[in-house]
């Protein structure tokens, strides 16, 4: 072979080469490296994981004083940073909570920043140089405790029909308040809807589907519990349901103006919600419902909902609705508010008006807040 002959071969093995490390640089990347840095499901499997720490350390949801979820982009790159103010009830507690947010952090990957602030201990978890967690644990004093927070009129927002996509949970969570997930039942996504709310500490429901006056133009469709459906059919459904959605602290129903009103269903159902240990929501879907009678003869704890937000969807019809919501609670105490998960404005209208629910000293809590009162 020629000189000439070997360039040309070491030429075209030099480039064969060079493809070759590109095609694995692109593997790589995608393959391994991509879904373990990717942020935006990085900061959810994090979020998760601090999420379990504090649970297992003892913490509730009246423990977390505040929770803030913001959205970051920075070219490629997109996360969601969490911020939360934990009450603890003494220094030794917040360094044993503290101690166990760093195990998990580390081994996830995560650098974890601790200094004694003014305010509390203030926890910094990065990513890289990304803040992805600030969790300031702060020691309860007598102006701190429950009993103390809770002598303000509060409200309780019910995100209802939760299915078919993920995504919009996120933009709940930005809202930085607690909100109460109704997830419908054996949706493509039911059981990841489910977990990513727990992860994010939001309480979930099940949204059980009953048959409306009107069934011809609002079907509940194949989860749904009919009244002509015998009491063994109605346990099969009622049980395939529940266990569709996890984690469940209490059921509403979905539609079910016609189902609602029928003492001798409703009974069926609230022994079986009883057996369940969880509360019942009455939606309010009819004037004529029978569901908080039928649950307090078995003992189950019911509420009621009181204001539909966004019947119209529009930003002003749900202010003029948020607006209603807020003489209510100042009026009764407390109240209840569903809106649904895929109306187009109504994070908007939520973010407009939280502030003035806060001016007016209006707390926002989970629902099972309100059954503990």
């Amino acid at each position: 072979m020629t000189n000439n002959g070997r360039r040309q071969r070491g030429s075209v093995l030099g480039r064969l080469v060079f493809l070759g490390l590109i095609v694995f640089g692109v593997w790589y990347f995608y393959v391994k490296w991509w879904p373990k840095n990717n942020f935006e499901h990085f900061d959810g499997r994090l979020n998760s994981a601090i999420t379990r720490e504090l649970t297992h350390q003892g913490v509730t949801d009246k423990d977390v004083l505040s929770q803030v979820r913001k959205e970051h982009s920075l070219r490629f790159l997109r996360w969601v940073e969490t911020s939360r103010t934990i009450q603890v009830s003494s220094s030794d507690r917040a360094q044993d909570v503290s101690k166990g947010l760093q195990d998990v952090s580390e081994h996830l990957g995560c650098s974890i920043d601790q200094q004694q602030t003014p305010s509390g201990q203030e926890i910094t978890i990065k990513r890289y140089f990304w803040v992805m967690q600030r969790i300031l644990l702060v020691i309860s004093t007598p102006l701190q405790t429950p009993q103390k927070m809770q002598k303000g009129p509060r409200v309780a927002f019910v995100i209802d029909d939760v299915a078919y996509e993920t995504a919009s949970m996120d933009h709940f969570a930005t809202l930085g308040v607690p909100l109460t997930f109704a997830i419908l039942p054996r949706e493509r996504h039911s059981k990841e809807l489910s977990a990513k709310a727990i992860g994010m500490n939001f309480p979930v429901m099940l949204h059980l589907p009953m048959e409306p006056l009107d069934v011809v133009h609002n079907d509940p469709g194949p989860t749904g519990m009919y009244l002509k459906m015998s009491d063994a059919e109605l346990k099969k459904q009622f049980d395939r349901n529940v266990a569709s959605v996890p984690n469940i602290v209490g059921i509403n129903n979905h539609m079910g103006s016609a189902f609602t009103e029928n003492e001798a269903k409703m009974a069926l159902v609230m022994e079986w919600v009883k057996k369940r240990g969880v509360y019942f929501l009455d939606s309010r879907t009819t004037g004529h419902s029978v569901v908080c009678k039928e649950a307090k003869r078995f003992g189950v704890p019911c509420l009621a909902n009181e204001t539909f937000l966004d019947n119209s969807d529009d930003v002003k019809s749900i202010e003029k609705q948020l607006d209603l919501v807020m003489k209510l609670a100042v009026k009764e105490g407390q109240t209840i508010a569903i809106g649904h998960y895929r109306r187009k404005f109504l994070v908007q209208a939520l973010a407009d008006k939280l502030p003035e629910f806060k001016s007016r000293g209006i707390e926002v809590v989970t629902l099972p807040t309100l059954y503990r009162r």
